[in-house]
């Protein structure tokens, strides 16, 4: 009896083991699509309020994770093909959720807002894109920006063109060949700055829409588990005011990124 209890123990500790072998943790690898002051390659590393976000959630999950900034079309095919573990910042759709796994918790909730020259944006615009259906648009290549913005391309009643980055978007304006970008607001204020054109470029307000962000996940067997543990610890974040005032401490310092400590 007592050496069968003790083959039985044995065996279970074996197997233990072998679980464990089987399935260490590893280090997340995400990529980040370029979205300053979001998502930002610095010298220190990548940066920026969504970014600081999502690692701090995996750090309170008990995660390793690394963020590396990509362009979204890089960065899209990366998840579809399996080479990278997560995708930031991603909106939802039927598509993508037959594709990834997502939590039900969004990372981020951007105002989507249109760029246009100086001294040509229309007056009183009220907010409705019904407004603008004969102008000229660009958007980011294969990115989805809001719900009735995109429904209207698809559907062929908006013009929309595409660019392969939102600096590129916003410069397609300043030359003329379109009237309005589709541009998150605050990463198309920070761009407008940084390529000196305020002069030329202004945001049209109202927004469209307030898009939530989220991460979305690989579905892959060693990832199980990651997208209900990363789910919890955003949820607790948004409700402890832990997102928020990451996100107060970038608009403190104008959404500069925070250089490290010198020893």
């Amino acid at each position: 009896m007592i050496r069968r209890r003790a083959l039985s123990l044995a065996g279970i500790a074996c197997s233990m083991t072998g679980w464990a072998a089987a399935t260490p943790e590893r280090t997340i690898r995400i990529c980040g699509v370029e979205l300053p002051p979001l998502i930002m390659a610095t010298p220190y590393g990548s940066t920026g309020v969504v970014t600081d976000i999502v690692l701090q959630a995996c750090q309170r999950a008990e995660l390793r994770a690394t963020v590396e900034v990509v362009p979204w079309a890089r960065g899209f095919a990366a998840l579809k093909s399996g080479d990278c573990d997560a995708l930031i910042p991603t909106i939802r759709s039927s598509e993508r959720e037959a594709l990834f796994d997502f939590p039900s918790e969004p990372i981020y909730r951007s105002e989507m807002a249109l760029f246009g020259s100086i001294g040509k944006m229309p007056a009183g615009f009220s907010g409705k894109l019904s407004e603008l259906l004969s102008y000229r648009f660009v958007r980011l290549k294969g990115a989805l920006f809001a719900p009735e913005f995109d429904r209207a391309v698809q559907e062929g009643r908006l013009h929309c063109e595409e660019a392969l980055s939102f600096a590129a978007a916003l410069r397609m304006v300043d030359v003329g060949r379109v009237d309005f970008a589709a541009v998150p607001k605050l990463a198309g204020l920070q761009i407008i700055a940084a390529e000196g054109l305020t002069a030329h470029l202004q945001v049209l307000e109202p927004a469209l829409f307030v898009q939530p962000f989220y991460i979305a996940l690989a579905r892959r067997p060693d990832l199980a588990g990651v997208r209900q543990r990363l789910d919890e610890q955003l949820r607790r974040m948004a409700s402890d005011g832990s997102s928020q005032a990451i996100e107060d401490d970038y608009r403190r310092r104008k959404w500069m990124p925070v250089n490290p400590r010198k020893p």
